[in-house]
């Protein structure tokens, strides 16, 4: 993976925590060197998502035959980024995850910081959400500056790779679940 967002990864099943974003302001500090980003499909009748078997994914046919005869694809498919923070509000190592634009603005600041010498590992960030579940925005700017502290490098040791974790269904799970 790297920040020029293709994805071409395997996964496995480990348990995390995934940031929650309440309306208002959450500080994170950003600890993954970049996202790890897949393709996720949603299945409304199971309401729950699954992640993109790639070339050959029942659901991928699925849709683009139903895009060709004009209907409603019966699945939703989105580009999911993720990647490790250390959530400040929870003092717990955390995947940090969501679409594309918010990754853009994220790689904005990164870029603003590397103009400096830095990266986004020396400062911490102010993530603010406004608004409700179709209707919400984020802004991310930086907060302060300062190293990572020893419990900082103490959580990250529990972090493994991203992959592992989002591993994608095999064709043959996608066709049981179609």
């Amino acid at each position: 993976m790297s920040w020029d967002f293709k994805n071409d990864s395997k996964g496995d099943s480990k348990k995390v925590e995934f940031t929650k974003f309440p309306e208002g302001i959450t500080r994170v500090r950003v600890v993954g060197l970049e996202p790890y980003i897949r393709w996720n499909h949603w299945l409304n009748a199971l309401k729950k998502g699954i992640n993109c078997a790639g070339k050959g994914c029942a659901i991928c046919e699925v849709r683009n035959r139903q895009k060709e005869n004009n209907e409603i694809p019966s699945y939703n498919m989105a580009r999911r980024f993720s990647i490790w923070v250390i959530n400040r509000e929870t003092g717990k190592l955390e995947v940090l995850e969501q679409g594309v634009t918010f990754f853009e603005d994220l790689r904005d600041i990164m870029e603003e910081l590397a103009d400096d010498g830095k990266t986004l590992r020396d400062v911490d960030l102010k993530i603010r959400r406004k608004g409700e579940k179709t209707n919400t925005t984020y802004r991310i700017s930086v907060d302060t500056e300062s190293p990572l502290s020893e419990s900082d490098e103490k959580l990250m040791e529990e972090m493994f790779d991203l992959s592992e974790y989002f591993r994608p269904s095999t064709l043959e799970q996608t066709i049981a679940i179609v």
